[in-house]
């Protein structure tokens, strides 16, 4: 496999990883902020369970780790712009292991009920999936840009310009 065609790979399967950290920070975390303590705490133990067992989900968050330790051997360090937005990628993916899994850990424990620490837990989880999100993103966007800075930018303009009436759209004709 020449390196164009890994790097388009490793790509297409951290922008997957993107837009589901996207949809958890920006769809699923407001969802979570709106429950109850006890409601929180049995919806992230449910949902940490469903993303643990599905294939899909466990492919996109492990794969990338698996093709960066073969990327960099194989290929080096010279495509600079992916080898940015990989290492981002794995920096962030790093730091939010360290910050998530404690609170999983803990809502996992059936004897963690304190209300005021669940809250605290919530604020942790959505700070950590927000930053993840993020950085996820902006390590696809470096990526990208190994294939043309300009075409990039024209594709996150174009993306922003098409998302407004969208976003428009469905407050307007989505019921609260």
């Amino acid at each position: 496999m020449n390196e164009t065609t890994a790097e388009i790979l490793i790509l297409a399967i951290n922008a997957l990883g993107a837009g589901i950290l996207l949809f958890i920070a920006g769809v699923l975390q407001k969802i979570m902020n709106d429950m109850d303590e006890a409601t929180f705490k049995n919806f992230v133990n449910a949902l940490d369970r469903t993303a643990m067992s599905n294939p899909f989900a466990v492919t996109v968050a492990t794969l990338p780790i698996i093709a960066a330790v073969l990327y960099f051997p194989v290929y080096g360090f010279d495509h600079w712009w992916f080898s940015a937005g990989l290492i981002v990628w794995l920096i962030g993916s790093a730091i939010t292991k360290i910050t998530n899994m404690p609170v999983y850990k803990w809502l996992g424990d059936p004897n963690n009920t304190d209300p005021e620490q669940l809250r605290q837990k919530r604020r942790t989880l959505r700070l950590g999936n927000n930053w993840r999100a993020w950085v996820t993103f902006v390590s696809v966007v470096l990526m990208a840009c190994q294939f043309g800075v300009r075409e990039v930018a024209i594709v996150l303009v174009v993306g922003v310009v098409i998302s407004f009436p969208l976003l428009w759209l469905a407050r307007k004709y989505v019921p609260n």
